[in-house]
C-alpha cells in the first residue's frame, strides 16, 4: 500500500521523472533528426519510392522540396483559393511524409510563390518541407551555456572540489 502511494507521489513531480527532463527531450529531438535523415537517404535512394514519384528533392540541411505550378485558369482566381489548390495538389504528398515516413510532427511545410523579372507572382511554388525541432531552440542552447558557465565559474572561483574532497 505504501509503495503505491510512493509510486502516486513521484508520478504527480513531473520533474522526477526523467521523460520530461529537458535533456532527454533535446536527445529525442536530435535522434528525430537523425531518423529524418536516414528516411530521406533511403527514399531518395529507392528508385520506385514515393520520394522519386513525387519529384521531391533535398537541400544540404535535408530540408524536402518541390515545385507546383498552378493551370492559367487559375490566374483570375484568389490567392486564397490558388493556395488552397496547391494544398489540394500537395494531398498525397503530405500523407506520405506524414502517414508512410511517420514524421506528421516534425515536418513543416512553408510556401513560396515565385516572381518573375517583371516583380509579378507566377504561378509556380516552391513548396520546403523543413524539419522543425520541437524543444531544441537558441534559448535552451543559451540558458544551458549560462548554467555550465556559471557553474564552472563557481567551482574554480572557490576551489570547490578540493573543499569536497576534503569532506570526503
Amino acid at each position: 500500500m505504501l509503495k503505491k502511494l510512493i509510486i502516486k507521489i513521484i508520478m504527480k513531480l513531473k520533474f522526477l521523472n526523467p521523460v520530461n527532463w529537458g535533456i532527454v527531450k533535446i536527445y529525442r529531438d536530435f535522434d528525430n533528426y537523425i531518423d529524418w535523415i536516414k528516411t530521406i537517404k533511403r527514399e531518395e535512394k529507392n528508385p520506385n519510392s514515393k520520394f522519386n514519384q513525387f519529384k521531391l528533392s533535398r537541400n544540404y540541411f535535408y530540408n524536402v522540396y518541390l515545385t507546383v505550378s498552378l493551370d492559367d485558369v487559375d490566374l483570375q482566381t484568389t490567392e486564397m483559393v490558388q493556395r488552397l489548390k496547391i494544398i489540394e495538389m500537395l494531398n498525397p504528398v503530405h500523407r506520405y511524409l506524414d502517414d508512410d515516413l511517420g514524421f506528421a510532427e516534425c515536418v513543416v511545410p512553408e510556401f513560396n510563390q515565385f516572381v518573375d523579372d517583371k516583380g509579378t507572382k507566377t504561378l509556380t511554388f516552391l513548396v520546403l518541407y523543413r524539419f522543425s525541432f520541437n524543444y531544441f531552440s537558441l534559448n535552451w542552447l543559451l540558458r544551458w551555456v549560462t548554467i555550465i558557465g556559471l557553474l564552472w565559474f563557481f567551482i574554480a572561483r572557490y576551489d570547490l572540489f578540493a573543499k569536497i574532497w576534503s569532506l570526503i
